[in-house]
């Protein structure tokens, strides 16, 4: 998709009232100049997220979550940045300007969501007319009401979509959704035969792509879209848009391996399950899903596979564990899965045992590397202590980070001073820096680093007081960055920083900011000193 013009984002958000857009999603209250809340952004009693109308900003300062009107959407309503301006600019009864490439772009994706809309339709309405799938989804214990909730359907066996939907949708079309295979000899027909249908959504409804499950003999017994420009498995999350339905902000999600396994949960009261596509978890997926909650609990079965499945999630959910995230692994006893766990012990039995029952990422990592790694002796620990410490240093620096390689350590009977620490020094003589604090300077840097096209903003002297950047900004000037200045700044977390436009906001603000703190502390300096500002430039009066 082309860059939408500057000149119209600069519009859209100067004409956007952020206390208004916000006060629709969070209930703000007026106090003083400015407008506070809860923050939604993490859990919190008392309200720390304040709403600036003269400038147009939030800040939280609980957890640092900062940005303006289209930051503020894209981290609330889970959007990317074009659908962010599209959503302001439609308040506004403005049109986005497009180049005609990326408008047809938009326009075939728009039109394959329909034919997508369409064929869900038509797999609802043939539900209805086939007992057969009527009776296995009564079978599994779902209600109509659920399946209603799911928009669940049937395909019924042998080709018919691309003539039930002829007139509305043309073959290449159906082809590029994947609902229809065409072979190399122009042959077309249905890929989805005798199976029960689940469309599966993104978090804003559209139908994206369709899980198919077969009801009679037959393999695979799940059978999913292929990638398509609608479809990427890989980013997807069965579950999501139903859950958010009921809450845009859970207090967890928990991950299962099925589509059952959510529908059955969902019915008997446990409203916040998501499942992936048939695929291992991927880090595209699970930083879908902590920019629902903070607490992601995976709910696998016992079995090999099941724990297989939660090494693989582990893995890649690891260098995604900033400091107030969570990561917590279920597992059912033998013989059980969530839909008939659920059943058997209702909502309060299954939440129970997701309370009780699990435990925290750290505790599952020496398990597991207890299983994988026999013995207890010294060579065996120590075997199991460096690969431990190999996967918690893809975590992002922070607390949690520390606290889970104290963990670990702990465990294989390693008390007081990591020994990772000393392994961790590069000789006898060599001196090790301190850990780089969080400081405004880092997140300049932080911003300009994102952003190269940024540098130029900060170059001129009378971007600063006094004509002189700070030290680590004047060494990115000259090229002359060190290694622990690059470091710092990677830790710094700001929200919406990967879009340009909010990043330019957050430095102009910053700059601004700085430049009244330190001219604010310069005269104080000439009051306490008795001196005139002209006196200082050694003027007489």
């Amino acid at each position: 998709m082309s860059r939408i013009p500057e000149a119209f984002v600069e519009e859209v958000v100067g004409r956007s009232d952020i206390v208004e857009v916000i006060g629709e999603r969070v209930p703000l209250k007026k106090k003083g100049k400015e407008f506070a809340a809860c923050c939604p952004f993490h859990q919190e009693k008392t309200p720390s997220f304040y709403v600036s109308p003269e400038k147009q900003f939030y800040h939280c300062f609980g957890c640092g979550a900062h940005g303006n009107v289209v930051g503020f959407l894209m981290e609330y309503d889970h959007l990317d940045f074009p659908t962010a301006i599209e959503t302001l600019a439609g308040r506004l009864g403005l049109e986005i300007p497009r180049e005609k490439g990326d408008q047809e772009k938009l326009d075939r994706i728009g039109r394959l969501r329909q034919v997508t809309a369409l064929a869900s339709d038509w797999f609802r309405a043939n539900l209805r007319r086939h007992p057969e799938a009527i009776d296995f989804l009564k079978h599994r214990g779902l209600t109509g009401e659920t399946a209603a909730r799911f928009a669940l359907g049937f395909a019924p066996t042998g080709n018919h979509i691309e003539q039930a939907l002829a007139g509305k949708a043309q073959p290449d079309e159906l082809v590029a959704t994947g609902l229809l295979i065409q072979r190399d000899d122009g042959d077309r027909y249905d890929r989805f035969r005798g199976r029960v249908m689940f469309p599966i959504r993104d978090p804003r409804g559209h139908v994206i792509g369709f899980g198919g499950r077969v009801i009679g003999p037959g393999e695979p017994k799940y059978l999913n879209s292929p990638e398509t420009e609608l479809f990427h498995k890989g980013y997807g999350v069965y579950g999501l848009y139903e859950s958010r339905r009921v809450n845009q902000r859970p207090d967890q999600l928990i991950v299962v391996e099925g589509y059952m396994d959510v529908i059955l949960l969902a019915q008997n009261g446990v409203h916040h399950a998501v499942a992936t596509l048939g695929t291992a978890t991927t880090a595209e997926q699970l930083g879908l899903l902590y920019r629902q909650t903070d607490r992601l609990v995976f709910c696998f079965d016992g079995d090999a596979a099941g724990r297989r499945a939660a090494v693989k999630a582990l893995e890649v959910a690891l260098p995604l564990m900033h400091d107030g995230r969570d990561l917590r692994f279920a597992f059912l006893p033998e013989g059980e899965d969530p839909d008939s766990f659920v059943r058997a012990q209702g909502q309060t039995g299954f939440n129970r045992f997701l309370e009780h029952g699990s435990v925290g990422f750290d505790r599952f990592l020496t398990l597991h590397l207890d299983e994988s790694i026999p013995g207890d002796d010294t060579a065996a620990r120590a075997r199991k202590n460096k690969e431990a410490h190999r996967l918690i240093n893809t975590m992002p620096q922070g607390t949690l980070r520390r606290l889970t390689a104290r963990q670990v350590d702990r465990h294989h009977g390693l008390f007081g001073r990591p020994f990772r620490e000393e392994q961790a020094r590069p000789g006898p003589i060599a001196a090790r820096r301190p850990p780089p604090a969080r400081s405004e300077d880092h997140i300049l840097l932080r911003l300009l680093l994102e952003h190269p096209a940024l540098v130029e903003r900060v170059r001129p002297a009378d971007v600063w007081h006094g004509g002189r950047p700070p030290a680590v900004i004047e060494r990115l000037l000259a090229d002359a960055l060190e290694e622990p200045d690059r470091q710092a700044a990677a830790e710094q977390r700001i929200v919406g920083i990967e879009n340009l436009e909010i990043a330019t906001t957050m430095l102009e603000d910053i700059l601004e900011k700085r430049r009244q703190r330190e001219a604010l502390a310069e005269r104080k300096r000439r009051q306490r000193s008795g001196l005139t500002g002209d006196e200082q430039g050694g003027r007489s009066v």
